[in-house]
């Protein structure tokens, strides 16, 4: 006997319709995949940021071409069109949500409105996009968790920044997670896309006996200006996201105990510095990187502790040098010591 399926509402710019599929075009459904996702969401529920892409249903029939029927196959008349989205992506996720909510009524839990995004075609057809996602489709890696995350909390000031700085196919100059990470949290691990995930589901705390923010411990304020300081340099993104720079800065900070010492000595950084950490294929070298920095700190810890002006209690004379006297007048120096300081001010020896 075939399965009969319960309706699935799907939300879209705060409306909530039907699901419909376009018939011999959406894939054939995959009841492996089907079960597979069915028991994350009983275990997680619905990740929220995982949104199906749809089409008003009255827009896709337009053309004539398209028949459109329900989740159970059964068609759809045109004057009906107008109650359904047409799910061009996400089949796979709405025939799981129908299951899901038959266990749900049965275990007395909320049932799901599929989060949706109404997406406009230019130059293809349905069919033809329908056809390109089913041949590139994969699953989520990093870089769509960090979207999706972004997506559903669009105020998160942390979550922005990744999505706007994460490496994706879109961003191909972005950073790595391992480098965010040490930017903003100072951790190459303080947030994993596991932690995404949860986010993705509208979680905000993990663990199961102690619970903490999914969020880490950050400072947007140093990791922005650290990036800043480093493009100020003549580095560029590709050079930033390797991580060598990153690690420095944070040494730099933790022997220091002072992010201010941290970006004066960054700030102290020379156009020679910067090309003496590149090797002879132009990239940004690690061993050339670490060599580079010691001769920075050294350098900026000598000039740091180089005493102005060194007086001795024992002596009549003042021991200058030169960086002390070299904005001062020869003249003026030579008749230094033929002075000497009273209550009543200075007076020259006679």
């Amino acid at each position: 006997m075939k399965k009969i399926y319960l309706d699935v509402k799907v939300v879209a710019n705060n409306e909530v319709r039907n699901v419909a599929f376009a018939q011999g075009i959406n894939r054939t459904i995959n009841l492996n995949n089907v079960e597979k996702i069915l028991a994350i969401m009983k275990v997680k529920g619905y990740r929220k940021a995982e949104m199906v892409q749809v089409i008003k249903a009255e827009e896709a029939i337009k053309t004539g071409d398209i028949v459109l029927v329900d989740i159970n196959g059964k068609e759809i008349a045109p004057s009906e069109a107008a109650n359904y989205f047409l799910v061009v992506d996400g089949q796979h996720r709405t025939v799981a949500a129908s299951l899901y909510n038959e266990w749900a009524r049965a275990n007395k839990q909320n049932e799901i409105v599929v989060p949706a995004i109404i997406v406009e075609l230019q130059d293809e057809t349905i069919a033809e996009y329908i056809n390109d996602i089913n041949i590139t489709k994969k699953e989520w890696g990093t870089p769509d968790y960090v979207r999706g995350a972004a997506n559903i909390n669009p105020e998160n000031e942390f979550l922005k920044r990744y999505n706007e700085l994460i490496k994706s196919e879109n961003n191909p100059n972005g950073y790595p997670i391992s480098t965010l990470n040490l930017i903003f949290c100072g951790s190459n691990n303080a947030i994993s896309k596991s932690d995404f995930s949860l986010l993705c589901s509208g979680k905000e705390e993990k663990g199961k006996k102690t619970k903490k923010p999914i969020i880490p411990a950050h400072n947007m304020e140093v990791g922005n200006k650290f990036i800043k300081i480093c493009k100020d340099k003549g580095f560029k993104d590709v050079d930033i996201a390797k991580r060598y720079l990153i690690t420095e800065f944070n040494n730099i900070k933790t022997t220091t105990s002072s992010v201010d010492e941290a970006y004066k000595i960054f700030q102290s950084i020379t156009p020679n510095d910067r090309a003496a950490m590149f090797n002879s294929n132009g990239n940004l070298d690690e061993n050339l990187v670490i060599l580079q920095f010691e001769k920075i700190k050294k350098r900026y810890n000598a000039k740091a502790n180089k005493t102005t002006i060194v007086i001795q209690p024992s002596s009549t004379k003042e021991e200058m040098t030169d960086e002390a006297t070299e904005d001062i007048p020869y003249a003026e120096v030579e008749e230094a010591e033929d002075m000497i300081g009273t209550p009543f001010g200075l007076l020259r020896k006679k």
